[in-house]
Formats: structure tokens, C-alpha cells, sequence
């Protein structure tokens, strides 16, 4: 059992670059993946995507890359030959129509800017993209092991809130038992009360009184709660995304005790429905945060 939320972290620097991968899991119902990556990285969403689902199956992740690159990037010198050589025919044909002296030199070239161009090389970003690929798996390894250990708590809190649940079924039992035998026999008392010296049908007595005892019978609701309560127990041993079936069983147990409060004629039955209800809720609370 894992719980949804966590967070991990890795830094690496390698091949010249520096990247840094965060990953923040959050409640959701199903899984979502919000990316955050460098400008032009867009070619590796999908690898990273399935990096992630390789370890979270549900609830909302969110996931940030940054990319720093250690050195500058190459640059070249680019020299347009051909404008240089027009200004320098331009300006010696306008200094003899002008008369001017002065001779040219390659001072005049370096003050025309859009002669020399410098040019900067990008980046290789397959180089950022296996250094972000291994700090992601460090950072889904640290979450994981959150998630891992959030989720050992959350089991052995459900662990005990079922313990308790199942601790009170027993006495339920036996209260219904208790209270079927005592809605008959007031039935049937009341019954002779009321005929007085009249002859009484004991077949048809006894038929009737039974029929008045089954209006609060609980066996089957019993019966079920028991089914449902062993599921839970095994899902509780399950590895893997257990929280929607837990959630269901979870519906399925409230279902009967609900059933078991409405139908019970005894205060004390009443008041160990009410305490279940109780474990129930906080479980069905704490089943939002399973994976």
C-alpha cells in the first residue's frame, strides 16, 4: 500500500550540463501528469511520461525540469566578404569624387557591424536530456519510498480501525439473537394477554410470534459484513494500487452497519453500529490519500 502524496528530489551535473528534476504527487482519482521542461524538450514528453507511470499509477503528478548548461555555448565568426567589399569600392570611389586623402584601413571595416556576426551554436539538448532522464529516476526513487512510507501508516491505521469493527460483530450476534427470542415471547404474551380464557392456536402462535421476530432479524446483513470485512483484510495484504477497491468495500460495509443500526431494536446494538459508523467514516477519509 502507497499513499498519493510525496515528493522527491535529485541534482546532477554531468556532460557539461546541470539539471534539476522535482516530482510532487497529490491527491487525484486518477492518474495526471502536469509537465514542466526546458524550452525545445518537447520531443522527450513521452519517454518521461512513461518514466512516471512506471511508478505512480493514480493521483495528480506534478513534475519540473530545469536544465542549466556549465559551459558557454560554441560561437563561430561570420564575415560577410562581399558587403565589405562594397563599402571599401564605395568609399574609395567617394573619396576620389570627393577629393579627400586618408588611406582606408581595416579599422573602417570593424566599425560596420553588420559585417561581422557572431554566431552562437545551440546546445546539444540530447546531453541535458540523459542527465534529466537519471535525476528523474533518482527523484521518483525518493518519492517512492515517501509514498512507501506514508503508506505503512495508513495500512496499520486500517488495520486497527478493522480490528475494531470486527471486535464488535460478536456481541451483535448475540444481541440479536437475544432480541428476536424477546420480541417473540412479548409477542405471544401479549397475544394470550389479549385472548384471555379464549383457546389459543399454538401452531398458529408461534408461526405468528416467529413472523414478528424476523422484522428485526439482522443475520444476513451479519453474514455479509463478515464476507466483507475478510475482503478488506485481504486487500489490506495486497501490493500494488489497492485504494479504489478498498474505497468500494469501504461503501459495502457502511451499506450493513447502516442496515444493522436501522433494524435494531436494543440501545446497546445501537450504540455499537453508531461506534462502527464512526471507524468507518474515518476510514473512507483516510482511503482518499491510498494510491
Amino acid at each position: 500500500m502507497r499513499s498519493m502524496t510525496g515528493f522527491g528530489r535529485a541534482e546532477i551535473a554531468r556532460n557539461g550540463v546541470q539539471v534539476l528534476a522535482e516530482v510532487r504527487a497529490l491527491n487525484q482519482r486518477f492518474f495526471e501528469l502536469k509537465l514542466n521542461l526546458p524550452r525545445g524538450w518537447g520531443e522527450y514528453e513521452a519517454e518521461l511520461r512513461k518514466q512516471v507511470q512506471g511508478v505512480v499509477e493514480r493521483g495528480r503528478i506534478e513534475m519540473f525540469i530545469r536544465c542549466v548548461t556549465l559551459k558557454p555555448a560554441p560561437a563561430r565568426l561570420s564575415v560577410n566578404d562581399d558587403l565589405a567589399q562594397s563599402y571599401t569600392a564605395e568609399l574609395r570611389r567617394l573619396g576620389k569624387k570627393l577629393g579627400l586623402d586618408g588611406k582606408l584601413g581595416i579599422e573602417t571595416i570593424l566599425q560596420r557591424p553588420e559585417i561581422f556576426h557572431v554566431i552562437e551554436e545551440e546546445n546539444d539538448s540530447r546531453l541535458g536530456a540523459e542527465v534529466a532522464f537519471d535525476a528523474l529516476r533518482r527523484a521518483l526513487k525518493t518519492l517512492d519510498i515517501e509514498r512507501a512510507r506514508e503508506g505503512r501508516a495508513l495500512k496499520h491505521d486500517f488495520e486497527n480501525r478493522l480490528r475494531q469493527i470486527a471486535a464488535g460483530v460478536p456481541t451483535i450476534e448475540q444481541l440479536a439473537a437475544a432480541t428476536r427470542e424477546s420480541i417473540r415471547a412479548s409477542f405471544e404474551a401479549r397475544v394470550r394477554e389479549l385472548l384471555g380464557e379464549q383457546q389459543v392456536n399454538e401452531k398458529r402462535l408461534y408461526e405468528e410470534a416467529a413472523s414478528a421476530a424476523q422484522h428485526g432479524d439482522i443475520s444476513e446483513e451479519v453474514t455479509r459484513l463478515k464476507v466483507h470485512l475478510q475482503a478488506l483484510r485481504e486487500l489490506l495484504k495486497r501490493t500494488g494500487a489497492v485504494g479504489k477497491s478498498i474505497e468500494f468495500i469501504l461503501q459495502e460495509i457502511n451499506r450493513e452497519v447502516n442496515t444493522m443500526g436501522a433494524k435494531s431494536q436494543n440501545a446497546q446494538m445501537s450504540q455499537i453500529t453508531i461506534a462502527m459508523k464512526g471507524e468507518l467514516e474515518k476510514m473512507r477519509e483516510q482511503v482518499q490519500n491510498v494510491e
